[in-house]
């Protein structure tokens, strides 16, 4: 491809990024076909009244180094997006391990406390039965004593 100062070397343009909509001058773009044999029905952009006023710097352009701009410039801001989007996970995922770590310390925290309640409901009913035993102990104790001596 040939850059496309080739064929408009004898007037400087003004740069313009991309697909051009409108000259400098505020006239719309028409699109041409080149005649030349260098680029030979190579199409490119140019202002309406350029073809009139040739010792003017109108809009002159490539039409596929246009089409190639506006390529990369997608390009640059598709790995813009894909940047952002890789840092939109990475603090998802730091919060959602946060969140974690507070769900899990609040829900350990809750599970101690009931077995905490429930050792100590189990204590308190062991610690009942225990006297209740030992009152029988003692009552059996009782009865066998009497018993030994009546039978003496």
């Amino acid at each position: 491809m040939t850059s496309s100062s080739t064929s408009s070397a004898r007037f400087p343009r003004i740069s313009t990024h991309g697909v051009p909509t409108r000259c400098w001058c505020g006239k719309g773009i028409t699109t041409f076909g080149s005649s030349t044999a260098e680029n030979r029905y190579r199409r490119f952009y140019q202002c309406e009244i350029a073809r009139d006023r040739k010792t003017e710097n109108h809009l002159f352009k490539w039409i596929d180094e246009a089409l190639i701009e506006v390529i990369r410039m997608v390009d640059v801001k598709h790995k813009r997006v894909a940047q952002g989007i890789t840092m939109f996970e990475e603090r998802v995922m730091e919060k959602v391990k946060s969140e974690m770590v507070r769900v899990e310390h609040e829900m350990s925290e809750k599970l101690k406390e009931k077995v905490d309640l429930e050792f100590a409901r189990v204590s308190q009913e062991m610690k009942q039965k225990l006297k209740i035993a030992t009152v029988a102990m003692v009552v059996v104790g009782a009865i066998v004593g009497i018993w030994t001596s009546l039978s003496a």
